[in-house]
Order: C-alpha cells, then sequence, then structure tokens
C-alpha cells in the first residue's frame, strides 16, 4: 500500500497540510503517517534515569496534545477519520529526521506545509527548501494559506530533458484521483516549437494518459519564475509538478537555488516536486 507521510510541528501554519494529505490519502486509498519530529537536550547535572523519566512523559503529552490537534483538524474540514499512525522520532536537525523515516519506511511522498521565508531564510534553508533539494522522496509543499479543494488539473512545467520518464511519473500521481495533465515547456525565441496535436497524440500513446500540451514563450525580461506564474494563470492548475536538480554543489545551491525551492517560498497552490535524474546515472 502507498505510504503518504506528513510532518508536523503542531502549528497552525502546519495544518494546511495535514488537510491536504487527508483528502490525498482517502483519494489514494493509501496510508497515511502523521510524523512529529522533535529534540531533547538532556541538562548537565540530570542522570540518565532523569532524563529517561522527563522523555517520557515529554512523549506522553505530546502524543495527546497531537491526538487533540489532529481531532481539531478533522472536525474543520467535516471528514470522518481514516485509519493513520502518528509517529514520534527524535532527531536534531527535522529535515533529517523527515527524509530518514520517508527513506527507511518506503513512504510514496512527504508532505509539509511553507509559510514562505525572508531573504535570510532562504540562504540557510528552511525544512520545506531542504527536502526539495535532497529528499529522494517526492515532496509535496502545501501553502499554509491554502483553502484544501479538489485536485482536478495539474501543471508539469518540463525543460524537455528526460521528460518521458518524468511524464510518467506525474500521470502515477494524477490517474489515481482522476486529475487531468498539461505538460507545459517555456521556450526561448530560437527554440524549436512542439507541434501541439503531435506531441499530445504521441504523449498519450506513450503513457495511456490523455495530457495536453501548453507551449510558451520565454520572456527574457522576466525571471522564469515570473514566467512559469503567467502560465499558472491562463493553465488554471489544481497543483504544479517541478523536477529540481540535486546534483548541484552547494555554493550554487546557496546563492542559485532552484525553481522549485524559489517557488515553495511564494507559491499559492500546491508544489509538488521530484528528484530530477542526472544523465548518465
Amino acid at each position: 500500500m502507498e505510504k503518504i507521510l506528513v510532518t508536523t510541528d503542531q502549528s497552525a501554519n502546519s495544518k494546511a497540510a495535514i488537510r491536504f494529505s487527508i483528502k490525498l490519502a482517502r483519494q489514494r486509498k493509501a496510508e497515511l503517517i502523521i510524523l512529529h519530529v522533535y529534540h531533547l537536550l538532556k541538562p548537565f547535572n540530570w542522570s540518565e534515569k532523569q532524563f529517561e523519566e522527563y522523555g517520557d512523559t515529554f512523549r506522553k503529552k505530546t502524543v495527546t496534545e497531537l491526538t487533540s490537534f489532529i481531532g481539531d483538524i478533522y472536525d474543520g474540514i467535516h471528514e470522518r477519520e481514516i485509519n493513520h499512525q502518528l509517529i514520534m522520532v527524535s532527531n536534531t536537525d527535522v529535515a533529517e529526521g523527515i527524509m530518514d523515516y520517508a527513506n527507511k519506511h518506503n513512504c510514496s511522498y512527504i508532505c509539509i506545509s511553507t509559510r514562505g521565508a525572508g531573504t535570510i531564510t532562504k540562504v540557510f534553508g528552511t525544512h520545506t527548501a531542504k527536502l526539495i533539494g535532497s529528499s529522494a522522496v517526492p515532496v509535496l509543499c502545501i501553502p499554509s494559506a491554502y483553502h484544501l479543494k479538489e485536485l482536478k488539473h495539474i501543471l508539469y512545467a518540463s525543460d524537455m530533458t528526460n521528460y518521458e520518464d518524468e511524464l510518467k511519473k506525474v500521470v502515477e500521481f494524477a490517474r489515481p484521483i482522476h486529475a487531468s495533465v498539461e505538460m507545459m515547456h517555456i521556450s526561448y525565441p530560437d527554440e524549436f516549437a512542439y507541434d501541439k496535436e503531435l506531441t499530445e497524440a504521441t504523449l498519450q500513446k506513450k503513457t495511456d494518459y490523455k495530457v495536453s500540451l501548453l507551449n510558451r514563450k520565454r520572456n527574457t525580461t522576466n525571471a522564469l519564475l515570473e514566467d512559469i506564474d503567467d502560465a499558472i494563470k491562463v493553465s488554471k492548475p489544481s497543483l504544479l509538478v517541478l523536477f529540481t536538480h540535486q546534483s548541484r554543489p552547494m555554493f550554487e545551491k546557496l546563492f542559485f537555488p532552484s525553481n522549485a525551492e524559489e517557488y515553495s517560498f511564494y507559491g499559492k497552490i500546491p508544489l509538488l516536486t521530484f528528484s530530477k535524474k542526472v544523465e548518465g546515472r
């Protein structure tokens, strides 16, 4: 069975991802895992026994609080509860704790809320940006202000590199929820233009799923993300899919964040990111 992992810190901002993941898990008939990553510091004058007792008390209290927190979310969306696991893991790094659990337990998707970040936080990273930049498991980023809607239309932004393999992953996500798929390519003025009808027929044959093509011309006076935003206004998708490079040197990651990482800071619709395959690997 497919597993969807959603992370929460019990903040109001994290509710959007939990609401989204509950609905998605129901649609996909997937197992839902709600994960809370924590870290306790041991006071230097405490004995091991004292610290162990404190840890047990903390975990019991937190489980009670999380159970109430999640119950309130169900009440707010007027949905009956689905089977889910409530998991707590200890890790000094929240993103590492999430990725470690997702990898060890074969999770299909990681779902996390994002509320944007200022310039300083962008440079040093957020949990969301770290997941996008490092996770082998696809990441669903849900804006904290997002209002729950049906996932009806998925827009996949493609650079036309390895698009056949990438599109299969997009269709794999779309098929169980019966969402339409549109592949968008933003081309430069001197770039080859794809024939819409011929390309759509080829894509349907290769994926066994109807895929429409959205050709857009690159506006070189804009940042690429502005062109993506313009395309979103035309397509009106329920969710945007991006494939992100995770193999760049750290200097480039710090000063030239990927489009997926950048978009997660201010996007108004859910974002699904996959790790982009590196040629030769």
